[in-house]
């Protein structure tokens, strides 16, 4: 009877100690943080930085899109903003300050203060979104990507080439999934930002349509100076069809051409090719975009295994480099 009551008596007083150190955010969240004004979550872990993740995690439930789309969607923005000139405009469209650094940037997620349970050995923390706060905050990201994919499809509407009006939009394209987004977050805190942004998401929908045209428009033929028996054409022609090109027999509206350079040498131990590659995108005799790499040398017993050695590794490179620059261009 002696023992029972020394271990009440140890938890009431375990409990009394708790609630003098813990803070009040800890033990009464909606008192503190009252749900008709913030957007909270408590997460808890074996240190700070797994608290908070743990907190991010929890009030990431409260919106529709995962954290995967929303973390993608940033993704596609950013690189949209860091690549924001173009090989034929040095204008600016969107400043890097534009740039969104992560999920919690996105949300607007602010945190408390961390505490550590001593009693436990973990750490806690509670997230928090100011419903007032967060509608401005997302009205000026909204209002930022807006501005910046108004300028570039006015911009690419008075383009007549469909490459450069392509590459114009496709960055504009980029942006409009994390914009969507944001409005998407936006009417979780503010009921009236469905009609505040219907302009905004009528000209998500536009760009999204004018992207697809323009990119669809563009055919090219290819040619290919210094192939050996046309495996590097071969290659090329069907990496840009499975990026979704298409190669034109006759009247292409554009070129693809390609100059392959193959520098022999016949040491004692074998044939050595040291290949290079020339690759430009030309429309009427100007150049529009351009690739080029020397490579290497690739040896082998006889010449014809040196060769296929040396375009196997420029195909491999046309493949991870040439269509990625590509792609980052006019998307694909």
């Amino acid at each position: 009877m002696k023992r029972r009551g020394i271990l009440i008596f140890f938890l009431c007083f375990g409990s009394i100690f708790l609630a003098a150190q813990a803070p009040d955010w800890y033990l009464d969240k909606e008192g503190r943080y009252p749900s008709s004004r913030y957007i909270s979550a408590l997460g808890e872990g074996t240190g700070r930085a797994e608290a908070e993740a743990s907190a991010i995690a929890a009030i990431s439930l409260f919106f529709n899109t995962t954290t995967e789309i929303r973390n993608q969607a940033i993704r596609e923005f950013n690189e949209a903003v860091a690549n924001d000139t173009t090989e034929f405009t040095k204008k600016t469209y969107i400043t890097e300050n534009a740039v969104i650094r992560s999920e919690t940037d996105f949300l607007g997620i602010r945190f408390t203060s961390p505490w550590e349970n001593t009693r436990s050995r973990t750490w806690a923390v509670l997230a928090y979104i100011d419903r007032l706060e967060a509608a401005s905050i997302y009205e000026s990201k909204i209002n930022t990507a807006s501005a910046a994919m108004r300028t570039l499809g006015d911009d690419a509407a008075r383009e007549t080439d469909n490459f450069y009006a392509a590459s114009l939009l496709y960055r504009a394209f980029r942006m409009a999934d994390l914009t969507e987004e944001l409005i998407k977050t936006a009417a979780l805190v503010d009921t009236g930002a469905s009609q505040k942004y219907a302009g905004t998401l009528g000209l998500i929908s536009r760009i999204r349509s004018d992207y697809r045209s323009r990119r669809g428009n563009l055919n090219f033929g290819l040619t290919v100076e210094g192939d050996r028996n046309g495996r590097v054409e071969r290659a090329l022609g069907a990496l840009l069809e499975s990026s979704g090109y298409l190669i034109a027999r006759q009247n292409p509206a554009y070129l693809v051409s390609v100059i392959l350079t193959s520098a022999e040498e016949n040491l004692p131990s074998g044939v050595f090719i040291r290949p290079g590659v020339t690759l430009r995108i030309e429309r009427g005799g100007a150049v529009l975009f351009s690739y080029s790499k020397n490579y290497t040398r690739y040896g082998h017993i006889t010449l014809d295994g040196a060769y296929n050695r040396a375009f196997l590794a420029v195909e491999r490179d046309l493949e991870e480099n040439f269509i990625a620059k590509l792609t980052a261009s006019v998307g694909r």
